[in-house]
């Protein structure tokens, strides 16, 4: 096979800036009612997430290790929360945007955080060069539109 030139550089295909950065997904109710509320969320390509994924794996043993049926379902399910709480950089809540307030956010919306897994794993959304870090296609799968206030500049508070 030979050689082609076709003008990219390696810059091209990079993501983990982009992915580090995040886009901003609106919130709908379970409805489709459209809210205020938004997320910032990272890649699947960012730090952040890599490095929630790799304490994930080493985990994962004492997980498979509990011996309650019921304690290691509980376990599995807030590791996944721990990798997708990982994801989220700020939101338009009142309440303080920390990892545990994420995870029980997501634990009674699931929903949401369902569309956030998914979307950040559309590398295209952290990869395609586009005019706006907003990302509007969640309708009924998450749950608002963007804040007031400027979504571009989200608080940790927000």
């Amino acid at each position: 096979m030979g050689k082609k030139n076709t003008g990219l550089g390696m810059e091209a295909f990079y993501t983990r800036e982009r992915a580090n950065e995040g886009v901003v997904i609106p919130l709908y109710t379970p409805d489709g009612t459209k809210t205020e509320h938004w997320l910032r969320i990272r890649g699947v390509d960012s730090d952040a997430f890599r490095e929630a994924e790799a304490n994930s794996k080493r985990d994962a043993f004492r997980v498979a290790s509990i011996e309650d049926a019921v304690e290691r379902a509980k376990a599995i399910q807030d590791a996944k929360l721990d990798l997708i709480a990982a994801l989220v950089i700020s939101w338009s809540f009142e309440k303080e945007c920390t990892p545990e307030n994420i995870k029980e956010f997501f634990r009674q919306a699931p929903q949401i955080a369902d569309a956030v897994d998914q979307i950040a794993s559309k590398r295209a959304l952290f990869f395609e060069k586009r005019s706006s870090s907003s990302v509007s296609t969640l309708k009924r799968s998450s749950g608002s539109t963007r804040s007031q206030k400027d979504p571009s500049k989200p608080s940790e508070k927000a």
